[in-house]
């Protein structure tokens, strides 16, 4: 039974604050959702994408970011709403978007491998060329019915040569007006240079940038619902400008390096005693392991701004 002074936390979490401190240190360490005003527009945009009309043209997009931003989440979250359906006889799997990783290797093989994985197909190694692989791919994918694949790790394909680089821009272009299908990319701020050199590309696809977090009030807001989903026993003081300044600053504004640091001053403060999270909580330097503000061009180290 919860207890009156929990009354800080949300309704959903108060039966969790009366678990075990093991109990609770786990439902800490699971992943879990957030909204924020960023994150929302980039869902409003995938859907924009994913609910267009099958044209000769279809609209992409490229969502950009750096590393630990929370891109990959985001997709994922853009997946599970639009749910993988059986057909009518209950063994043809519809799977409207596919989530795929870019190879390291910028191939069409290894990418139509890629792709075949995605979607639930085993492998096929044995092809000595494209052409047959190619004909594999895109009868799967019009037997599942693929509106949007989504290319996670794009900028990987910078590490081919130019004509490698040059033959994969030709290949996805190939893809979406065979199959009238819409591209997302996702990357780190780097992969415009790819798509820039592709003047087809560059002017299908629509730039949409997840910027790190600044010292305002919706980084504020975002580690405020962030703590209260977390069955801590007492109330956390946790907008105060000095803190959130201080989370800005030794994580360069980075979603995963923030959401780390609070989980383990979470759990630390279970372990103690002190069941709350304030300024005092986030100076022990254990919670800050491994954490840094990313190093930008120049060899220098981010400064976050007030905003």
């Amino acid at each position: 039974m919860c207890r009156a002074e929990w009354s800080h936390l949300p309704e959903d979490v108060r039966p969790l604050a009366a678990l075990g401190n093991e109990e609770r240190i786990r439902h800490i360490r699971a992943k879990r959702w957030v909204d924020y005003p960023h994150a929302d527009r980039v869902m409003r945009r995938l859907n924009e994408i994913y609910v267009q009309p099958r044209s000769e043209r279809m609209e992409n997009m490229l969502l950009i970011g750096q590393s630990g931003m929370g891109k990959t989440t985001l997709v994922r979250k853009f997946e599970r709403t639009h749910t993988v359906r059986l057909g009518n006889n209950g063994t043809c799997r519809l799977h409207p978007i596919v989530v795929m990783l870019m190879p390291h290797d910028p191939t069409g093989p290894r990418f139509f491998s890629q792709l075949l994985k995605a979607i639930g197909v085993p492998a096929i190694d044995n092809f000595e060329t494209t052409a047959p692989r190619e004909s594999t791919v895109l009868r799967v994918l019009a037997e599942v019915q693929v509106k949007v694949i989504v290319i996670d790790e794009l900028n990987s394909v910078l590490a081919g040569t130019a004509r490698q680089q040059r033959l994969f821009l030709q290949l996805l272009r190939w893809l979406s007006n065979e199959l009238r299908v819409a591209l997302v990319g996702i990357g780190v701020p780097e992969t415009r240079h790819a798509l820039l050199s592709d003047d087809q590309l560059r002017n299908r696809f629509m730039n949409l940038e997840l910027p790190v977090w600044e010292n305002g009030q919706d980084f504020s807001h975002f580690v405020t619902r962030l703590i209260w989903s977390l069955p801590l026993r007492e109330p956390s003081p946790v907008d105060s400008r000095r803190l959130m300044q201080m989370l800005v600053g030794r994580t360069g504004g980075i979603t995963l390096g923030t959401c780390k640091a609070i989980e383990r001053a979470a759990i630390r403060a279970i372990r103690s005693g002190t069941e709350r999270l304030d300024y005092q909580a986030f100076e022990h330097e254990e919670v800050w392991d491994g954490i840094e503000a990313p190093v930008i061009m120049g060899g220098h180290r981010r400064k976050s701004r007030r905003g």
